[in-house]
């Protein structure tokens, strides 16, 4: 079936959730936004929160904290391309039995430059998990003295101590705790969640996750999401999908046939939206490129309507700035700045 590049982007958008489908309140809603997109981009814990937001009706920030910390029922650590995400309780185990081990091994030459062996890192998991099994929710900065203590780095600043509590991490043996940005703090994962992760994923089920939250994608999408080979990430679309489309030539996989969103949006900083992709000109123009993706990693806060990027805004004000003569509805957007202030409190 032949569609068009702006069917693609509405599909997307519907897919993943940005049509608000969750109007649940309190840390249900949170987890079921989570649950529904496969997890959430989280290297800012802001943006990871007002992913939620814009993915429901009646969730707060509070919630998503209260998900957390008390709920226990959303995970924040290491899993989706080795990056901070919020994942379902329930998928952190999968993911990591899928992830983990690839994970690991694309890290062995950052922890051959670090000077961390395999011998260091394991006794560093082993002495990490005893420390917070023990003790509870711990600063880096606490986790870096019984490091050094136990003679494993020889001082406690540089990245050595970071790369340990990652490594201990992708092995679901500790996770994020109580706490986030300067007061974040890591907790023991058997203790946080009373029992260990089971280390069981399945390919086809994490590709049919992919496809539900993200599809129609390509092989190469599902390998940037998820950071698995090319090759690997064929194998899982080919086995999950039920239909395909072909758009400007290419051919793409998907589980539904979806009519589209063409709402407007306010996507926070590091949107998973605008992370899922290989290819993402479809998105959003090369001119205003910079715009969103001004360098050093940094995703900025996008106005978004239909799928497409329309605009910029910021978190700290709620002024924005949108690109040139593309739409943007004023009672969406209206509606929306609205919306950003009753969920931030």
């Amino acid at each position: 079936m032949s569609r068009s590049g702006d069917w693609l982007l509405a599909a997307r958008f519907q897919a993943n959730c940005l049509a608000r489908p969750v109007d649940e309140a309190g840390p249900g809603g949170v987890a079921d936004v989570v649950r529904r997109t496969g997890g959430l981009q989280a290297q800012s814990w802001r943006g990871a929160a007002y992913a939620v937001r814009a993915r429901s009706t009646a969730t707060t920030i509070a919630d998503v904290s209260h998900a957390q910390e008390t709920d226990r029922s959303v995970v924040r650590g290491w899993f989706m391309r080795g990056t901070l995400q919020l994942v379902a309780t329930e998928q952190a185990g999968p993911l990591l039995g899928l992830l983990g081990p690839k994970l690991i091994k694309d890290t062995e030459r950052r922890y051959g430059e670090l000077g961390l062996t395999e011998a260091i890192r394991s006794e560093a998991a082993d002495v990490l998990e005893e420390h917070l099994l023990a003790n509870g929710p711990t600063s880096r900065m606490e986790l870096a003295g019984v490091l050094v203590k136990a003679g494993l780095i020889a001082e406690s600043k540089g990245q050595q101590v970071y790369a340990l509590i990652r490594h201990t991490g992708l092995l679901g043996r500790l996770c994020y705790g109580p706490g986030h940005d300067k007061g974040e703090t890591w907790v023991a994962v058997r203790d946080w969640l009373g029992k260990p992760l089971a280390l069981d994923g399945d390919l086809e089920d994490l590709a049919r996750c992919y496809l539900t939250a993200y599809g129609p994608a390509t092989a190469r999408d599902f390998a940037t999401w998820s950071g698995l080979a090319v090759p690997i990430a064929r194998k899982g679309l080919r086995a999950a999908a039920t239909l395909s489309f072909e758009v400007e030539g290419v051919e793409f996989s998907a589980i539904e046939d979806l009519p589209g969103c063409p709402d407007l949006r306010l996507l926070g900083e590091f949107d998973p939206y605008l992370l899922g992709y290989d290819d993402r000109r479809h998105a959003l123009a090369d001119e205003y490129r910079k715009h969103i993706h001004p360098g050093g990693g940094m995703l900025r806060p996008a106005v978004v309507a239909g799928g497409r990027v329309v605009g910029s805004w910021k978190h700290a004000d709620r002024s924005y700035e949108l690109f040139g003569d593309l739409a943007a509805p004023s009672g969406q957007l209206a509606a929306e700045l609205e919306d950003v202030a009753r969920f931030g409190g």
